[in-house]
């Protein structure tokens, strides 16, 4: 008997509704903003329709808690901060035909309305002819509140916070905060390298050493060099070419034959924006299949203009890519002009010699096989390197005990009584731990924690600016690159330690280059630092009356010192809030002092030249003159920081030989590598000191 078969009933027809407007922009915020990388972009770029010259970027955990972005841009008025976080609201286009002639990233008026739709948004921001600044909050598109005025300089500061709080899915499928991470990087990385005008600065919240950080004023090949090496930046070879016939004009670098990495580096560029095109790379790596080994890449930055007009920018929602008119003639060009850069430049090649012997020769084949593998080619292998010109070390290798800290190095303490300072300028008498047996000895314990704003201020004061534009324009190119890419041996003494730049040792004067690198540090984190919190406040007049009766010309006059004491701590105080407020500096007020700045993570300076820095803020600093001012205090701090050695604090280190090493290797060195800008001054007064080149030497025992 047959089984009837139940169909199943027609399905009710649903009515079509109109979805709520908050629902539309929570879907549209999802296809714009996929993750923090894309927010990043996205203000970024905003930032630099805005004209500015310096970005500086703050992460907190890969993004997803904290994104700041500051600039120095025109800034928004304070009549239309309203609508900035509204959907379709933007300044760049009034009519749709505008994107013919469209020259600015955003058109569509959908970031920050994106953005704000999945995370709380916070905008600061100020035009030049403003009298102050404006802070307004958002929230699903929509101000929270009415906003309030602000101290502020000229620009905008967009805060981020709790990146996809309301949607948990999306944020539990995100890679982890140091993948996301990595992904904004490689943003910031490219844009920096399409605008070497523009200073770049990316960090992590918290910390003071920047993981990205270019100068407003460079070039694309310097940038190259302080973003990829100057491995890569040596190989690479200009393109520049033109067509008339399609109004298009290409400029860049791509890596020269002697140069491959496992995956390819590809730079894009049109327009200024970056965008992939995946027909021009799979054709370029065609090309370079040619010359380059098996499984090496090319390293590729190309930028290219063209005619808005030819150009349809509205295809992508992260606006990740872009159609062209006449794409394959415009890929053709460009392929024909980097193909004929690589023929040009392979005038010289370099190749790597094996030393490993061949399979057949290492597991015993028979003299004639290995004559006839050695005839194949006679004379076109490879010569073999120079060893006079090998480098056998590797500036990025990392060792073991750069992560294990001898527990000195957090534990410091300062004897704030019984011997001092002799003379000035920082200078510590060797008979300072004899201390008078009659006089009490007191110890306080240093504790270091890292106080972190909130909201990092960027303080665009004209004074600041011209001290840290002579600290770029007088920044020695030759020494930056040596201090990037040096190798460290090894401390030679508290006030020498010995690098290796290529075939050349070098002896290093660590007290000068570190005076110079917390110089440059308070100029660059100006009212942002740390505090370094000691445990118990110092008296102010105590300090002042240690550094009087160890001074080169000490008062004998009870009552003329305690009249200088008294008005020293005066000026002291008097000056506190911005001694504070800019440099950390803190008094309490029963007139001691409770903070220095913290410039550095686990970097305590030599407490025991204390009571003279103390001295040298009252005598030596110009307080009529705010650049002089600021630069007086900056250098004689930065002076007090310099690296030497504190004997109070070997007095009663257990480990104080193994401490101080570890300080110079892996707190001060690291920090010289990625920050210090190196100027002229330093290439003179035998701060480098050439020990030893390897061709010389060579030439010297041949001669033996």
């Amino acid at each position: 008997m047959a089984t009837q078969t139940s169909l199943s009933p027609r399905p009710i027809p649903k009515r079509i509704l109109k979805l709520d407007q908050t629902v539309v922009n929570k879907i549209a915020a999802g296809e714009i903003i996929v993750r923090p990388a894309n927010a990043v972009k996205e203000m970024m770029e905003n930032s630099l329709d805005a004209g500015s010259t310096d970005i500086i970027i703050t992460i907190k955990n890969g993004g997803l808690d904290l994104i700041q972005i500051q600039d120095n841009g025109c800034g928004i008025r304070k009549d239309d901060l309203p609508i900035a976080c509204e959907r379709f609201t933007t300044s760049k286009i009034n009519s749709f035909e505008d994107l013919t002639s469209l020259s600015s990233f955003g058109f569509r008026g959908e970031a920050l309305s994106s953005i704000s739709y999945i995370a709380k948004v916070k905008i600061t921001t100020r035009t030049a002819d403003a009298v102050c600044a404006f802070q307004m909050e958002y929230g699903l598109g929509q101000p929270l509140g009415l906003g309030k005025l602000c101290a502020g300089n000229v620009g905008t500061i967009i805060t981020v916070e709790n990146f996809f709080y309301n949607n948990p899915v999306r944020k539990s499928i995100l890679s982890s905060p140091t993948e996301e991470y990595v992904r904004l990087a490689e943003f910031v990385t490219k844009y920096a390298v399409r605008y070497p005008n523009v200073g770049f600065t990316l960090k992590k919240f918290g910390q003071h050493v920047a993981d990205i950080r270019t100068p407003p004023s460079s070039s694309t090949l310097e940038n190259c060099k302080l973003l990829f090496g100057n491995t890569i930046t040596r190989e690479l070879v200009l393109v520049e070419g033109e067509t008339d016939k399609y109004h298009c004009k290409v400029a860049g670098y791509v890596s020269n034959p002697n140069f491959s990495i496992k995956k390819i580096t590809f730079l894009l560029f049109i327009n200024g924006r970056s965008v992939d095109c995946n027909k021009l790379k799979r054709s370029l790596e065609l090309i370079y299949a040619a010359h380059l080994p098996k499984n090496g890449f090319p390293f590729i930055y190309l930028s290219l203009e063209l005619p808005p007009g030819l150009i349809d920018v509205n295809i992508h929602p992260t606006k990740a890519e872009v159609y062209f008119r006449f794409e394959e003639e415009i890929i053709s060009f460009i392929v024909t002009l980097v193909q004929s850069k690589i023929m040009a430049s392979q005038t010289s090649r370099t190749f790597t010699i094996q030393t490993q012997l061949p399979r057949s020769v290492s597991q015993g084949s028979s003299t004639m096989d290995i004559d006839y593998q050695a005839s194949l080619s006679p004379a076109r292998g490879p010569k073999k390197a120079d060893p006079r010109k090998m480098v056998r070390t590797d500036y990025r290798e990392q060792t073991l005990d750069a992560f294990i800290r001898p527990p000195s190095v957090i534990n410091r303490c300062l004897h704030s009584h019984g011997g001092g300072p002799s003379g000035s300028g920082g200078k510590v008498s060797e008979a300072a731990p004899e201390t008078n047996n009659d006089d009490e000895l007191k110890v306080i314990s240093v504790k270091s924690r890292l106080v972190a704003k909130r909201c990092r201020r960027k303080i665009s004061l004209t004074s600041l600016l011209e001290l840290k534009a002579d600290v770029e324009e007088t920044m020695d190119a030759n020494l930056r690159r040596l201090l990037a890419e040096h190798k460290f041996v090894g401390c030679a003494s508290y006030t020498t330690a010995l690098i290796q730049h290529q075939t050349r040792l070098f002896a290093v004067d660590v007290s000068k280059l570190s005076e110079e690198l917390f110089y440059q540090m308070i100029l660059y984190d100006f009212g942002n630092f740390g505090i370094c919190k000691a445990a118990e406040p110092v008296s102010l007049s105590g300090l002042m009356e240690t550094a009087l009766e160890f001074s080169d010309e000490p008062i004998e006059d009870p009552t003329e010192r305690e009249a200088m004491v008294e008005r020293a701590v005066e000026l002291l105080m008097s000056k506190g809030p911005m001694l504070a407020d800019y440099f950390s500096i803190q008094f309490s007020k029963d007139k001691e002092l409770v903070g220095l700045p913290l410039l550095l993570p686990d970097y305590i300076p030599p407490l025991s030249d204390l009571p003279n820095y103390v001295a040298r803020l009252v005598t030596e600093v110009d307080w009529t003159k705010e650049k002089e001012c600021f630069n007086n205090i900056a250098r004689i701090t930065a002076q007090f920081y310099s690296f030497r050695r504190d004997f109070y604090a070997e007095a009663i280190e257990e480990e104080g030989d193994k401490a101080w090493k570890w300080t110079v290797q892996h707190t001060l060195f690291p920090a010289f590598r990625s920050m210090l800008q190196p100027g002229p001054m330093l290439h003179g007064d035998r701060t480098f000191v050439q020990l030893a080149d390897l061709p010389h030497l060579y030439k010297i025992f041949e001669r033996c």
